[in-house]
């Protein structure tokens, strides 16, 4: 099953297959690569969760420095990183797997939060 599939195959082009997830329930999974092949997707989906992981740490090390000092711009800069980095990146990976949330829709909800992240920090900055 999942565990034997190596990883160019997993994200190569895999139709209609199903994976028997808990019980009798099962799963259709379509994963197509486009643009290049298994190799690159999977360089590409390490990267992203590299960059979420970096994002939410960097968010975590302003907000326990916030919690330390107690200072009000701080407090600012850190929802304005968490609006404009690691958010927005959830947004994506969440929205991407709902049926019935469109490409437009997610495209506005997810530049809405890096706008309001950006706005937050400029705030702080020119302030």
């Amino acid at each position: 099953m999942i565990g034997t599939w190596p990883v160019a195959t997993a994200l190569a082009a895999v139709t209609e297959q199903s994976l028997s997830v808990i019980g009798r329930q099962s799963l259709p999974i379509q994963v197509d690569v486009v643009g290049g092949g298994g190799g690159l997707a999977a360089i590409t989906i390490a990267a992203f969760f590299l960059s979420v992981l970096l994002a939410v740490f960097v968010t975590y090390r302003f907000a326990r420095g916030y919690l330390r000092t107690r200072r009000r711009p701080l407090l600012f800069l850190t929802l304005g990183l968490l609006l404009l980095a690691p958010l927005p990146m959830f947004l994506r990976l969440a929205s991407g797997n709902v049926a019935w949330v469109t490409a437009t829709e997610r495209t506005v909800v997810v530049t809405a939060s890096k706008l309001c992240g950006l706005l937050l920090i400029l705030g702080v900055v020119y302030r």
